[in-house]
């Protein structure tokens, strides 16, 4: 009788055991797990740094939006000098407009002549007056037109009027002064 024994062919030739089933779960369980952890370690320490890195941001923003705020006042005081420097400019550009008007209405004003108001605003003048006749407010007029420094000179009104008993003229002029 042939006896075969069935265990050791399942052997094999070199008399190692096949890997059970159970073994190999284990072993993938126990793989798995370990990277698993170490997953979660790196990931974790991820999370750490990035939190780091959001406090350091928070700080550095803090001081931006400081730096933003000063940058804006010195925007602000910057424009405000920027506006009073041109003020004062045209200030001192202007500022001997009233003394040339006045010598201009002054020296061209004929005898029998007289201004009883003077209002300036933005190079523009009205002139309000009185005279003897019609014909001394027109060549008022006229030695006005014939200023250099004067354009757009009209007469707006001219009629007569009784001051304490005598009958004189009382005019309304308008002109411009050129720039």
């Amino acid at each position: 009788m042939i006896r075969v024994n069935l265990l050791e062919e399942k052997r094999g030739k070199k008399g190692k055991r096949p890997l059970s089933l159970l073994t190999l779960v284990t072993g993938l369980g126990i793989v798995t797990i370990l990277l698993m952890a170490a997953i979660s370690f790196y990931l974790r320490s991820q999370v750490a740094e990035m939190k780091k890195t959001s406090e350091a941001n928070k700080v550095l923003l803090a001081d931006l939006a400081k730096k933003a705020e000063a940058v804006k006042a010195y925007e602000k005081l910057n424009k405000e000098i920027t506006q009073r420097s041109k003020i004062i400019e045209s200030l001192r550009r202007n500022q001997a407009v009233p003394v040339r008007l006045l010598d201009i209405v002054g020296t061209r004003l004929p005898a029998g002549v007289w201004v009883s108001g003077f209002v300036f605003r933005d190079n523009g003048v009205a002139l309000e007056g009185f005279a003897f006749t019609n014909n001394d407010i027109v060549s008022y007029v006229d030695n006005l037109k014939a200023t250099p420094d004067l354009t757009e000179v009209y007469l707006e009104e001219s009629r007569q009027a009784d001051v304490g008993g005598v009958l004189i003229y009382k005019y309304r002029l308008n002109f411009k002064i050129k720039a």
